[in-house]
């Protein structure tokens, strides 16, 4: 990692981040309709990775920060974050929570950012946060995604809390300069150590009755893959193609879990919802650095 990777290895790291993001939100989104609690799929989540991490996370503690400050960012990438999207995916399908969650996080990420490091957003900025609101009402109004329960609006708050925490944690990495590899053994150590007696003594299970194939899913993608292979992806982006193009590619995120829903969920998107993705889509590489050249 002493030198940049060259543009073919950081689109291929881009394209394969987008696929573990988007994959995450249906992988996620079958659990939550499956055997498993969410509280056992969290557990799953930093137990494994964890556990891939231990041989590092001596070498590679954030020891310049304080206890608050590695909890903040703990919490904010961890249980906290995980338990609030898990849990709108129980009301609401894979569809509104690609939009939802990957749509308002970097409207939360501005304000935080603003208020927080006084960075304040330009107006292209803005326009694409706007779109994304106006993307998101979109998807508010939407009664005919497949997959979509009653009360739906419950899990839209509950995507909407996931998205602040975990803007809060990305604002944090960022003031408290925490590089990706130090996340990468801070987070599911961290939240391990929390989570894991709260889980063991007082939440919901139902690992001992889940079948194995669930178990090792859930497991392996959760543990392995947006907390581990995810970073080093997006880490390998950053240092080739540059931070905004990398974050850019993130707006394809929402499209891409519909997609993918579709033939793994049967969750097929009405009206509202494809056109909440586009607004969505549309702000988010406005939102990420991405300007129309005259």
């Amino acid at each position: 990692m002493s030198a940049p990777a060259r543009p073919s290895i950081g689109w291929l790291a881009a394209f394969g981040l987008v696929f573990i993001w988007s994959g995450w939100v249906v992988v996620s989104r079958f659990g939550v309709n499956a055997t498993l609690t969410i509280y056992d799929i969290a557990a799953l989540r930093y137990a494994v990775a964890s556990l891939a991490v231990a041989p590092f996370v001596w070498r590679l503690w954030p020891r310049h920060l304080r206890w608050w400050q590695a909890g903040l960012i703990a919490c904010g990438q961890g249980a906290p974050f995980l338990l609030f999207a898990l849990g709108g995916m129980q009301f609401a399908p894979a569809a509104h929570a690609g939009v939802v969650m990957n749509g308002t996080l970097p409207v939360f990420a501005a304000v935080l950012g603003w208020i927080w490091l006084k960075d304040r957003p330009d107006t292209w900025r803005i326009l694409g946060m706007a779109a994304i609101l106006a993307g998101c009402g979109l998807v508010a109004w939407d009664r005919d995604s497949g997959g979509i329960a009653p009360h739906a609006w419950i899990g839209h708050l509950l995507f909407l809390g996931s998205a602040f925490v975990l803007a809060i944690s990305i604002v944090g990495t960022k003031a408290w300069q925490l590089t990706a590899p130090q996340a990468m053994v801070c987070i599911p150590t961290l939240n391990l150590a929390f989570y894991g007696p709260i889980y063991l003594a007082f939440l919901p299970k139902s690992i001992a009755v889940a079948p194995w194939t669930e178990i090792l899913l859930q497991g392996a993608y959760q543990g392995l893959g947006p907390s581990l292979l995810g970073v080093l992806l997006f880490t390998t982006a950053i240092r080739s193609l540059g931070p905004s193009p990398a974050a850019a590619m993130m707006a394809l995120v929402p499209g891409v879990a519909t997609l993918i829903a579709i033939p793994v969920l049967g969750e097929w998107p009405g009206a509202l919802a494809w056109a909440g993705i586009v607004f969505a889509t549309g702000g988010i590489l406005l939102a990420a650095g991405w300007r129309p050249r005259p």
